[in-house]
């Protein structure tokens, strides 16, 4: 048995946790949830994550600062930032402070899922 690849998605908007959360169980992975950079860390110190996707504006921790921390306690975190501002400093922070890539909310599913996940992970219904 093939254990799921997992998922630690960090956003403080109630909405758009679930939705995504949704979509990527659909997809067969598990997601767990973290409303805060200070949330996030604590589960990140507890577990290995195949990938977190990190909300850059947030209250208390921002994203850049806790995209910073998570690469310190693991330089190979694979992390793709989300945000629903334009690019401008943070943006080219976060991509300097390690994020693989960076997405615009709202998420478009058809064009972030074949980025996010390998294609031999994705249902064809997305």
């Amino acid at each position: 048995m093939t254990q799921k690849r997992s998922i630690l998605l960090v956003d403080d908007d109630a909405g758009i946790r679930e939705s995504m959360q949704a979509i990527l169980t659909l997809q067969g992975y598990q997601v767990d949830l973290a409303s805060s950079g200070y949330e996030a860390l604590e589960l990140c110190a507890g577990r290995d994550y195949d990938l977190v996707l990190l909300d850059i504006l947030m209250p208390g921790m921002d994203g850049i600062e806790t995209l910073r921390r998570i690469m310190e306690q693991r330089p190979d975190a694979r992390v793709i930032m989300i945000t629903g501002m334009e690019g401008g400093a943070e943006t080219q922070r976060a991509m300097e402070e390690g994020a693989e890539a960076l997405f615009r909310k709202p998420l478009d599913v058809a064009t972030f899922l074949p980025v996010l996940l390998p294609a031999e992970d994705l249902d064809e219904d997305y």
